[in-house]
């Protein structure tokens, strides 16, 4: 379960980054702003979450 989190939220970081290239592509600068933004946020829950993760193993 712990490992599945992790998998998602790194999952969502490249999903992100897709849609903004996809945007850039149309011309939609701000909008693959919008998308860069949400990938930096998961980008920080995936630290987050690896943390997490690394204290649950060491216990």
């Amino acid at each position: 379960m712990k490992k599945a989190l992790y998998e998602v939220v790194l999952g969502d970081v490249g999903r992100y980054e897709d849609l903004a290239r996809r945007a850039e592509g149309s011309g939609d600068d701000e909008l693959a702003g919008f998308f860069r933004e949400l990938r930096d946020e998961n980008r920080v829950r995936a630290e987050k979450a690896r943390r997490l993760l690394a204290q649950r193993v060491a216990e």
